[in-house]
């Protein structure tokens, strides 16, 4: 085990500096051997998913959705360093107490972030703030934006460290690069597969020549006028004016992927696509290779062990939580935060993040369930794992929401979401894949699937999506031309849509339901992928 971890250390590592990394010949004896140490994360379901099995060793195999070899894939690289790697714990370098002065509290905090990260990193870590008992008044963001530096709290509860709102309406905190961008090297590499399956993490490309194993690359797939006519998308309307999905021509739906290898004109990824590549709607050039470099990203940044206060809604300034962007192997942990407006919103530039023990919390409002809806989580990067958090009290919220176009694995882990009225897990716009709700607990609704002309048009929402032995009132599990969204082991009102989804012309199907009402092994998903895949040390890394 121990070796495993380390060869998984390196390859995180070399993959983060842009090193060559050679695939390891002995991992399918690894995962052989994990899988057999696994076999108590099966838990005591007697029931089976016709769609993720028992290979007969202890490990998975899963079934495809179809004669294309869709099927469902491996969330497990979700969270910090890529999934199974502890939350570092940095050493305290400077402590901080309140002043009972919003602009001193914050000039404060941010000398005594500039200080540590003044300091030598060691394994990327510089050091904490921490930050005495009492309570510090923000009239601003508090940014983290310096590489290897960590704020930390006296703790979320009673006696512990509060940042209360003050001033006009802004996030509290801000943790990334200011200026991150993702600039193409070398040239783009046609994707030639007739189809590339959802859940695959092979492909084939025109010319390989320029590639190795260790390079950092982005895999693009193209939106065409076609695609976006067979997904039924471009007839939506709304007030008697045309509504767009997705423009015919864009390339936002990206993958950052790391080569494993290389064999003639094949190349292996280090994780899985969300979504499918079909050139029968794609066309010859609707999908590319291209390696990449990163700059203006921020790393290794966490905030833990604090409570945040905000304002009621509608009581004269919404205060949001967090917003994470430019971001790689971040987190939060242990934040209790109370009557904001907005919770935490992880932008496009996001990825390998875990975000532990959030709790949202709001006092009874009298706002109606009309209108938009406010973003507990909102996510728009990948590999993110939300754990062991919750939302409850507020009149009505997205629970958690994906935003346009994001691709997976992202990962909602073991929440519960208790709302006054109607809050929903829902992504949110415009075709985000390969989502794993696993173990929520909700009341309102799970929303997979197709929300119309909703907002300016947010239409299929979600694609290559699951729903593992989950609780809500509703599942709205729909499955998208092509492809499906799957609620298993999952309890709830089954239902393609739900009723206030506006203009579904056609009405959507059903998606892939196994199980209903009954929960199946393995208890959690993620937790049997991750501890396959990197061993049962993995699991206990994060807390399990």
């Amino acid at each position: 085990m121990k070796h495993a971890m380390t060869r998984l250390a390196l390859t995180l590592a070399a993959a983060l500096a842009g090193q060559a990394v050679q695939a390891d010949p002995l991992l399918p004896i690894r995962q052989h051997t994990f899988a057999q140490a696994c076999q108590a994360q099966w838990g005591g379901e007697s029931a089976r998913s016709q769609w993720v099995k028992d290979d007969g060793r202890g490990g998975l195999a899963y079934a495809p959705l179809n004669g294309n070899g869709d099927r469902i894939m491996d969330f497990s690289s979700a969270g910090y360093m890529g999934g199974g790697v502890a939350l570092p714990a940095a050493p305290v370098k400077a402590t901080v107490k309140p002043s009972g002065s919003a602009a001193s509290d914050l000039a404060n905090i941010q000398a005594a972030l500039a200080k540590v990260a003044a300091l030598p990193a060691i394994k990327g870590v510089r050091g904490a703030v921490l930050l005495a008992p009492g309570t510090f008044l923000l009239n601003e963001p508090i940014p983290l934006n310096q590489d290897g530096v960590v704020l930390r709290g006296s703790g979320s509860g009673a006696g512990g460290t509060v940042l209360k709102a003050a001033g006009d309406g802004h996030f509290m905190l801000s943790l990334g690069g200011a200026n991150g961008s993702l600039t193409p090297s070398g040239a783009a590499a046609a994707i030639t597969d007739s189809y590339l399956p959802s859940g695959g993490q092979v492909l084939h490309v025109s010319d390989a020549s320029g590639f190795q194993p260790g390079d950092a690359v982005m895999v693009r797939r193209r939106a065409s006028a076609e695609w976006i006519h067979f997904m039924n998308m471009d007839t939506l309307v709304r007030d008697g004016k045309p509504q767009t999905w997705i423009n015919a021509g864009n390339n936002n739906e990206y993958w950052l992927r790391t080569v494993t290898a290389v064999n003639g004109k094949q190349l292996t990824l280090d994780i899985p696509l969300s979504d499918s590549f079909d050139s029968g709607y794609l066309g010859p050039n609707g999908g590319s290779v291209q390696k990449y470099q990163a700059s203006g990203f921020a790393g290794q940044i966490g905030v833990e062990h604090l409570a945040l206060e905000g304002l009621p809604r509608g009581a004269g300034a919404d205060y949001g939580v967090a917003t994470l962007d430019n971001l790689a192997d971040g987190w939060l942990n242990d934040i209790q935060a109370h009557n904001f407006t907005t919770g935490v919103v992880v932008g496009k530039q996001a990825r390998r993040l875990t975000l532990e023990s959030i709790a949202l919390n709001h006092d009874h409002n009298n706002v109606d369930c009309k209108g938009a809806k406010e973003f507990e989580f909102s996510i728009a990067g990948s590999q993110v794992l939300v754990d062991r958090s919750s939302s409850t009290g507020s009149k009505k919220s997205f629970y958690y929401a994906t935003q346009s176009q994001a691709g997976g694995p992202n990962v909602l882990l073991h929440f519960t979401g208790r709302a006054e009225a109607c809050g929903n897990i829902e992504p949110h716009q415009r075709w985000a894949t390969g989502l794993l709700v696993d173990n929520a607990d909700v009341s309102g609704a799970i929303g997979l699937g197709n929300r119309g002309t909703d907002g300016s048009g947010h239409g299929w929402s979600m694609g290559w999506g699951v729903a593992w032995n989950a609780k809500a009132d509703q599942l709205a599990i729909a499955a998208p031309p092509g492809g499906t969204n799957w609620a298993i082991g999952s309890s709830g009102q089954l239902t393609p849509y739900l009723p206030d989804a506006k203009q579904l012309d056609p009405a959507p199907k059903l998606g892939a339901v196994d199980s209903p009402g009954v929960r199946v092994g393995p208890d959690s998903l993620y937790l049997m992928q991750l501890c396959q895949r990197l061993g049962p040390q993995a699991v206990k890394n994060i807390g399990y």
